[in-house]
C-alpha cells in the first residue's frame, strides 16, 4: 500500500461523509466508489477504524455495533491474508474486546505470513498473559526480545513480567510472591529475577540506539521515517538509499567513533539498503577502543564480544 492511496482514500471518505450530510448520495457512493477501486482493503481498515472510534449508546450497544466492526474486518483479513495491516487492527480491535482466544487466531494467522512482526507477536504475549498460558507467553516474550529488544511495548511487558532465576519461567505479575511453575520465591519475597531483555542484550542492542541517532541526523530523514528505524522493521528492505547516502553516512560513522569503527570490516555502502548497512556498521565498531562510551555499556559489549 502507498502513502498517497492512504491519503487519498481518506479524503474520499471525508468528501462522502459531507456528501451524506447534505443528503447527496449519489455524490457520496460515487467518492467511495473510487476509493474502493484504489484500495479497498484500505478502504475497510478506514472505514473500521472511523466505525470503532464513533460509538455512542450503552456499553452493551457499543459493544455489539464493535462486534460487528470485528465481523467484517475479519471478512477483510481473511479474503486478503497477505494484508499485515489487517491482522494487526483485527488482533488490536479484538484485544480491546477481551476476546484473547480471537487474538491469538489472529495473530497465528498474521505471523504465517510476516513471522518477525513484533507488533503482532506483542499483542499475542499479552494474550496468552491473560489468559494465563505463562509458558507460552514467556516463549513468545522471549521472541518479542529478540525482535525488538528496545520497542517500548516489550520493555513494559518485561517490566512488568519478570523471569524467575530458577526455572525461566514467567512471572504473573511483577510483585508475583512465589514462581507458578516451580514454587521458588518471586520478587514479591525479595527474590532476584532476570530480565527476558537483558538475556539477549548484545552489541547490536547497546550501540543500535546512537547508529540509529546518527543516521536520521546524517541523512536529515523526517520523523515518520526516524520511528521506522527500529530493530523490527531493520529485518525488512523497505529503507532504500542510495550509494552516496550510504558512504555519507560511513563518514559520519568514521568521524563519530574514530578508531573504534574499524572500516575494513565494513561491507555494505554500495548495497543501498540501510538495514544491511546498519548491521554491518554495528559489526564493525569495535567496543574496545570506544573510550566514549559509558564503562558499564563497553564492559558489557566487551563480554559480549568475548563469548
Amino acid at each position: 500500500m502507498q502513502d498517497s492511496h492512504e491519503d487519498t482514500i481518506i479524503q474520499l471518505l471525508n468528501q462522502s461523509g459531507q456528501a451524506v450530510m447534505v443528503g447527496d448520495s449519489a455524490r457520496a457512493e460515487s467518492a467511495l466508489s473510487r476509493a474502493r477501486q484504489l484500495d479497498p482493503v484500505t478502504l475497510e481498515l478506514e472505514l473500521a477504524r472511523r466505525a470503532w472510534a464513533n460509538q455512542t449508546g450503552s456499553k452493551d450497544e457499543i459493544n455489539r455495533r464493535r462486534e460487528g466492526v470485528v465481523k467484517r474486518l475479519g471478512g477483510v483479513a481473511v479474503a486478503a491474508p497477505d494484508r499485515i495491516d489487517a491482522w494487526r487492527a483485527l488482533s488490536e480491535y479484538l484485544r480491546q474486546l477481551g476476546n484473547n482466544e480471537g487474538v491469538l487466531r489472529a495473530t497465528a494467522s498474521g505471523l504465517k505470513r510476516d513471522p518477525v512482526n513484533v507488533e503482532l507477536w506483542i499483542r499475542r504475549t499479552k494474550a496468552q498473559i491473560d489468559m494465563k498460558q505463562l509458558d507460552s507467553a514467556a516463549r513468545s516474550l522471549r521472541h518479542c526480545a529478540r525482535l525488538a529488544p528496545t520497542h517500548d511495548a516489550v520493555e513494559a511487558m518485561i517490566r512488568v513480567h519478570p523471569v524467575c532465576a530458577k526455572c525461566d519461567a514467567l512471572f504473573a505479575a511483577a510483585g508475583a510472591e512465589t514462581c507458578g511453575k516451580c514454587g521458588a520465591d518471586g520478587p514479591g519475597r525479595g527474590a532476584v529475577v532476570r530480565s527476558v531483555r537483558a538475556r539477549h542484550n548484545n552489541k547490536f542492542d547497546i550501540y543500535f540506539p546512537r547508529v540509529r541517532d546518527l543516521i536520521a541526523e546524517t541523512l536529515d530523514m523526517p520523523e515518520h521515517i526516524q520511528r521506522q528505524l527500529t530493530l523490527d522493521t531493520l529485518l525488512k528492505r523497505h529503507l532504500k538509499r542510495t550509494n552516496q547516502h550510504c558512504a555519507k553516512v560511513l563518514r559520519a560513522m568514521s568521524k563519530e567513533f574514530g578508531t573504534a569503527f574499524d572500516e575494513p570490516l565494513f561491507q555494505s555502502a554500495v548495497n543501498g539498503f540501510l538495514d544491511l548497512l546498519i548491521a554491518d556498521l554495528i559489526r564493525a565498531i569495535n567496543p574496545r577502543e570506544d573510550k566514549t562510551i559509558d564503562t558499564q555499556i563497553r564492559r558489557r559489549a566487551l563480554n559480549e564480544t568475548k563469548s
